[in-house]
């Protein structure tokens, strides 16, 4: 018999994967500190509070391993400039924060080429067969 809670309860919660039941999966979501809007965590960037000799500075985790405390940010622009206008790095960060490294980040962000540049070789040279 079917009861609530008992072990056969989760198993069959995970074979109704297994049969085509739609299971939905958390999804974690966290707030930008540019634009304050929540959005899925795997789309913001983290950036994480180190401590240097002079103060405390922020820095781009990529890897989303480093120790510390951490905030989110979109990799726009413009949520940096937001984030920069509406004080959102000290307010994320409990204090005063060198934000530099996050702006070098974005710079060479955008200086990857997109491919959308001038093309080197015309399309009726044949050669991009």
């Amino acid at each position: 018999m079917y009861k609530a809670g008992s072990p056969s309860a989760s198993r069959s919660a995970a074979s109704g994967a297994a049969l085509g039941y739609r299971v939905s999966r958390h999804v974690p979501q966290r707030t930008c500190v540019g634009c304050r809007k929540r959005d899925d965590q795997a789309v913001l960037l983290r950036l994480v509070r180190v401590s240097m000799e002079g103060g405390n500075a922020v820095r781009v985790d990529e890897d989303r391993r480093m120790p510390g405390r951490g905030a989110w940010l979109h990799p726009d622009t413009a949520c940096l400039r937001l984030a920069v206008k509406r004080s959102g790095f000290p307010r994320a960060f409990r204090g005063s924060v060198e934000i530099s490294d996050v702006e070098r980040w974005f710079k060479a962000l955008g200086d990857v080429p997109t491919g959308n540049g001038p093309k080197t070789v015309q399309p009726e040279s044949g050669s991009e067969i």
